[in-house]
């Protein structure tokens, strides 16, 4: 049989990924950290907070699947893919150019090991080239070009993980999920000039507020949309992948669009409900899935969520931690965040 690049069966295949040893974990985080002195990839945001945001800058949604973290390429190292949290990491199998590897490479995907599907959605390191600095669109480009030219699928490589790009979708989109009863809890949102984004929560959580402090009325489901006047068209972009031909072999793979839906600017949602709440103390369990969020107790009763906005508390609430399970903190009410606020470690 004559040798090909193409992928060595046309069958899917069960995924069986390896977790990552502890001194390899340790090296991928600790080279991650030294990218910046934050290098956290979302931030918690309520609607009204988000929809704050969207009246500022280009704004892009992304429904969440797995676990947001990072793949990261290092010379004469495997392909690791580590979460945000830094608690779990996988050796990821990929068939890509040299130049990705030599040169080191941080891209941003979300990992569902049950779907077996690796998400790439953005790239902040490429052949050495720091690039989290740049306007989203022109990050996007550089990790088509990726997509398209430097990596080459292999199902049997990659033990049965599927690499697929993300599809960014505009905000208008969220009304079409909100009448088809579809609108998840959380969603994602992209900035164009940030590579931080948001996780947007869409409905209100069932929360418990404290003695005397007024309850959250019900938040809609997603902000509105404005109308687009007749006379300025707001651009679209085909949703529907083009297949186009990979030049390291013979076979093709889907290429996503280049283009991404640009918003209008969205009209400014503010609540009208107000919290007042003095500092509390709470016990704090960090959440298993979203990253600078726990969950919290006062006096026995859980009150819901409470999000850490502040890399250095975020620091130290992860360093007091150590192996215990839990915390005791400070937390209040945060009315810009709609949710509690974790403000310092408890005495």
């Amino acid at each position: 049989m004559e040798p090909s690049l193409r992928s060595s069966s046309y069958r899917a295949v069960e995924s069986k990924l390896r977790r990552a040893d502890k001194s390899l974990h340790e090296t991928i985080q600790r080279f991650v950290e030294s990218l910046s002195p934050d290098v956290r990839v979302s931030q918690y945001a309520d609607v009204h907070f988000a929809a704050k945001k969207f009246a500022l800058d280009k704004w892009y949604w992304l429904k969440p699947t797995g676990i947001s973290g990072y793949l990261v390429f290092l010379p004469n190292t495997p392909v690791v893919w580590i979460d945000e949290q830094f608690k779990k990491s996988y050796k990821i199998p990929m068939r890509v150019s040299n130049s990705i590897y030599e040169k080191r490479s941080v891209f941003i995907a979300t990992l569902n090991v049950g779907d077996s599907l690796l998400r790439l959605e953005d790239v902040w390191l490429n052949a050495g080239k720091m690039i989290r600095g740049q306007p989203f669109t022109q990050r996007w480009e550089v990790l088509l070009d990726f997509y398209s030219l430097y990596y080459k699928p292999d199902v049997v490589l990659q033990q049965g993980i599927r690499v697929e790009m993300a599809v960014y979708e505009p905000l208008c989109k969220a009304m079409d999920w909100a009448s088809d009863g579809m609108v998840e809890k959380m969603m994602l949102a992209q900035s164009e000039s940030s590579p931080r984004r948001l996780r947007v929560q869409l409905a209100e959580p069932s929360v418990p507020v404290l003695k005397k402090v007024p309850v959250v009325p019900t938040v809609p489901l997603a902000p509105t949309v404005p109308m687009v006047p007749k006379e300025k068209k707001a651009p679209v972009a085909p949703m529907v992948p083009t297949v186009t031909t990979v030049p390291m072999g013979k076979k093709t793979h889907v290429v996503p669009p280049r283009a991404l839906f640009v918003e209008e600017d969205t009209p400014d949602v503010s609540s009208s409900a107000l919290h007042t709440s003095k500092a509390t103390k709470a016990r704090a369990v960090p959440h298993a899935e979203y990253p600078d969020t726990y969950d919290v107790w006062v006096n026995g009763a859980k009150k819901g969520y409470a999000a850490v906005q502040d890399i250095e508390l975020s620091r130290r609430l992860k360093d007091a931690l150590g192996n215990s399970k839990e915390l005791s903190v400070n937390v209040e009410w945060n009315e810009e965040f709609s949710m509690y606020e974790i403000t310092d470690l408890s005495e």
